[in-house]
């Protein structure tokens, strides 16, 4: 039996002068994104190479904090692929990594510890002006994420 490594990737998705919605980060629109940038920069032989392993694991819109789960051996062609990234539905974006780890208990760890920050300074920076329906949507997501699994 052949064990699959993974590489999980934490990134933390930053909006360029407009504000993230939660409509606008979800797993589909993230992973189109990333095949479309697969498919510019590294052709149909990158995107091949690198689509049977590539699974967007978690995404946090309120946030901005998604989990990419890839290959070992394709992790550097997905990360590249996700830098060269500079729009989401005519949004500029900017994609930071948080953390590269080879284990989803790690990941989940660091994931947990950047949403948990995250959230607080959104709930101090907006304060008032984020709804109820917004809040309780964030911190859904972030119950969500010590389920994350294989």
């Amino acid at each position: 039996m052949v064990l699959f490594r993974s590489r999980y990737l934490v990134l933390e998705i930053v909006s360029l002068g407009h504000t993230l919605d939660d409509s606008l980060l979800t797993t589909a629109v993230l992973s189109s994104a990333i095949h479309d940038s697969l498919l510019t920069n590294f052709g149909e032989h990158g995107l091949a190479s690198s689509l049977p392993s590539l699974r967007v694991k978690y995404v946090n819109g309120a946030t901005g904090l998604c989990v990419v789960r890839c290959s070992r051996e394709q992790y550097r062609t997905i990360w590249a692929s996700i830098t060269f990234i500079t729009h989401l539905h005519n949004v500029p974006v900017l994609f930071n990594l948080l953390n590269l780890s080879g284990s989803i208990h790690a990941c989940r760890k660091a994931a947990l510890l950047n949403d948990t920050k995250k959230l607080k300074q959104l709930k101090l920076v907006c304060g008032t002006s984020m709804t109820t329906e917004q809040l309780e949507l964030a911190e859904s997501m972030l119950t969500r994420l010590p389920l994350l699994e294989l």
